[in-house]
């Protein structure tokens, strides 16, 4: 039996034209200071509440049928926000949580790099071959239980729009799995907080329509100025 992480966008059951999209919980106090977050469960502050209510009424013009979120409360707090907006099914789901970062969660990226048992440059330049200390395995690891799930929502909401609520790396995977990319591209992009990815799952092929698009962030700022 196949297995559906790695099957082949044409042998996906996709009957209907289904749409993801991918959305990055808002600012946390750790974000502006630049630590690893990862399985830390830290929460929005004003500045990433804002950001959540922004991309909301960015989202209250989009036809979604269904939200997905990381369990953890950063960006659970995020999916209720815009879920004021949508009034649509809510479901969490720990198969969204961020990765694992392990001895590296809770540090600055500096204070990372002054490290040398912990493979900063690696991390930065071949993400793919990184094990992370106290942590998940791999970043192959993480791809495979995120993937595994977002299979399975986009079989059961076939020919429809699913938000998914997540983190940055969770949702860099998804768009490496969902476009057939290799995971040493990992650091080639950044998904910002608040921001908007939209990947369209067709009966032959995945493609991405947006990649993190902050535009409701912009008019935030630009509104408050």
């Amino acid at each position: 039996m196949k297995n559906k992480i790695t099957i082949p966008i044409t042998e996906r059951k996709i009957k209907k034209v289904t749409v993801l999209y991918l959305v990055r919980h808002g600012q946390t106090d750790w974000n502006k200071e630049n630590r690893c977050q990862g399985r830390i469960d830290t929460e929005l502050n004003s500045e990433g509440i804002l950001q959540a209510e922004a991309i909301a009424q960015r989202l209250a013009g989009e036809n979604i049928d269904v939200i997905y979120s990381s369990a953890l409360k950063r960006a659970y707090t995020t999916a209720e926000i815009i879920n004021r907006k949508l009034s649509r099914e809510l479901v969490r789901n720990e198969a969204l949580n961020e990765i694992d970062f392990g001895e590296w969660e809770g540090l600055t990226f500096e204070e990372m790099r002054k490290r040398p048992d912990y493979s900063y440059e690696q991390w930065r330049l071949m993400p793919h071959l990184v094990t992370f200390p106290g942590g998940e395995k791999s970043l192959k690891n993480v791809q495979d239980r995120a993937m595994k799930f977002v299979n399975e929502i986009i079989e059961k909401h076939n020919g429809n729009n699913i938000l998914i609520v997540s983190h940055g790396g969770v949702i860099k995977l998804i768009i490496l799995g969902m476009l057939g990319i290799g995971l040493e591209a990992y650091n080639k992009f950044f998904i910002a907080n608040a921001s908007l990815s939209i990947v369209v799952i067709e009966s032959d092929r995945a493609f991405l329509r947006t990649l993190n698009d902050t535009c409701h962030i912009k008019n935030l700022i630009t509104a408050k100025s």
